[in-house]
């Protein structure tokens, strides 16, 4: 043999480099190891806030105890009624979103609000799995954690998790894996993720009708039908939810949350006069893009978000309009989709150098580090965040007091510490509430200031005791009357 000449392997090297091969396939990637480790710390992170904000007073009756009494009439096989929002009131003439009903079977092995608290969390959390998933895949493993990290603490996700539960928890993943896959022009898979919308809410059509566009707009042939035809499945449940589904089950034959959509022209002009002036649409409309830098204004994926800010912005409910409660969990994974596809698009068009890609992400990194500590998962850091509210511990001991089977009317931020084992309205009661309940509770030291505030919570509970009800016994700030 020449000094050239190379020598075969032997067996045994071969076996050993036929291991090593398998062993380098076997070993997760990162692709793999950052949304699952994501997946995991946000879940945990999500339910530890949302389970303390519940043993600390922050959860109400608007909404988690409607959701918890929706869902525990599926779990027993009735029609979704919730007696906080009437008597026998069936939630479908409210809000048309079946998809909750898939919680029933856990609600039926574990009937407590913190099921859904918990449920919702680990929605929540499913959605940073596509979204880091495909940022490491093009940008590599630091950029995948940046934007897990910014995702995944959002003042959008944080604001939801910190206001009871919704249904909208279905919409997040749901979006997440079509975005995704619109992103990557993964057509089918855009669609078919995007089609379940319809059953979270009402206005979901309208988003799932702008992802159909989408695709029939990039596409052709048979690809370019079914985005139609997912275009004409979204208008077309968005009509039969308004027109015929919620007016049929309502208790007024009509779409009550259509109400609060003033005459399109003018919601328009006052829509533009209160972004120009600076309200509360503007700051909203600010922190939706300062989350991505601003990159997101340069994909055609944030043209998704345009209905929901639309229905909200003209509103004559300012409560839509602001950075607050659930409204933006969903708005959170669009704009951080279309972060990720403008600066691959950038990126495909040679407009942007790896330092600018680098300053891109670290920018979204240290917007989420500086609103941090001004958001609730700042109080998982303190020890009140750890905290049980005494008033809690009382209302167990109510709840435990108060026989099997009779009703209750009990103040808003109350309602949830009952909800679970009693018939529950909120109190004062409502017109919408025609039975008689058996117990009253009421939050004295700390007034719910919903449906009335505390001089309507004293002038209630007076005409209470002159109707017959008498005060059997206080307990941390808590007045209990029962009807004899």
């Amino acid at each position: 043999m020449t000094a050239t000449e190379i020598s075969p392997p032997t067996a045994a090297e071969s076996v050993e480099e036929h291991l090593d091969t398998r062993a380098s396939r076997a070993r997760p990637t990162a692709d793999v190891v950052v949304p699952v480790t994501a997946f995991a710390v946000l879940a945990t992170l999500y339910s530890l806030l949302s389970v303390l904000g519940h043993r600390q007073l922050r959860t109400s009756g608007f909404d988690l105890g409607i959701f918890v009494q929706q869902i525990s009439s599926y779990a027993e096989f009735r029609a979704p009624t919730s007696d906080l929002l009437g008597t026998g009131y069936n939630t479908l003439g409210d809000h048309f979103s079946p998809i909750t009903a898939l919680l029933a079977p856990v609600y039926r092995l574990f009937p407590s609000p913190e099921t859904l608290l918990i449920a919702q969390a680990v929605l929540f959390a499913l959605a940073v799995v596509p979204l880091s998933r495909w940022a490491v895949r093009e940008f590599g493993t630091a950029t995948g954690i940046a934007v897990a990290f910014a995702y995944g603490l959002s003042w959008g996700v944080q604001a939801a998790l910190n206001f009871d539960f919704h249904e909208i928890a279905f919409a997040v993943p749901l979006m997440a894996m079509s975005l995704v896959a619109l992103g990557n022009r993964r057509w089918l898979p855009a669609l078919a993720w995007a089609l379940p919308l319809v059953f979270v809410k009402e206005d979901m059509g309208l988003t799932v009708a702008v992802i159909g566009g989408l695709v029939a707009f990039w596409t052709t042939g048979r690809t370019r039908v079914f985005g139609a035809l997912t275009v004409l499945w979204g208008l077309g449940w968005v009509v039969l939810a308004v027109k015929v589904i919620i007016p049929l089950l309502s208790a007024d034959d009509s779409y009550g949350q259509g109400s609060k959509l003033p005459p399109l022209g003018s919601g328009i002009a006052d829509t533009a006069h209160g972004v120009v002036a600076g309200d509360s649409r503007a700051a909203t409309a600010f922190l939706l893009l300062a989350v991505t830098a601003f990159v997101a204004l340069r994909s055609p994926l944030l043209l998704v978000a345009v209905p929901t800010v639309a229905w909200r912005f003209l509103s004559d409910n300012t409560n839509f309009w602001k950075p607050i409660f659930h409204y933006n969990a969903i708005l959170m994974v669009v704009v951080f989709a279309a972060l990720i596809d403008a600066v691959v698009r950038c990126r495909r068009h040679e407009q942007l150098t790896e330092r600018g890609q680098r300053t891109i992400f670290t920018a979204v990194a240290a917007f989420a580090i500086v609103a941090l500590p001004f958001l609730p998962m700042a109080r998982l850091a303190t020890a009140d965040g750890w905290s049980t509210d005494p008033q809690v511990t009382a209302s167990h001991a109510i709840a435990d007091a108060i026989p099997e089977g009779e009703t209750i009317a009990a103040s808003n931020n109350l309602v949830p510490q009952f909800v679970a084992t009693h018939d529950v309205s909120v109190f004062p009661q409502r017109v919408t509430n025609t039975e008689v309940p058996d117990w009253i509770v009421v939050n004295r030291s700390d007034p719910a200031g919903w449906p009335t505030d505390g001089a309507g919570d004293d002038k209630a509970v007076a005409d209470a005791v002159a109707s017959g009800y008498v005060l059997r016994f206080t307990d941390a700030g808590i007045e209990v009357f029962e009807r004899p």
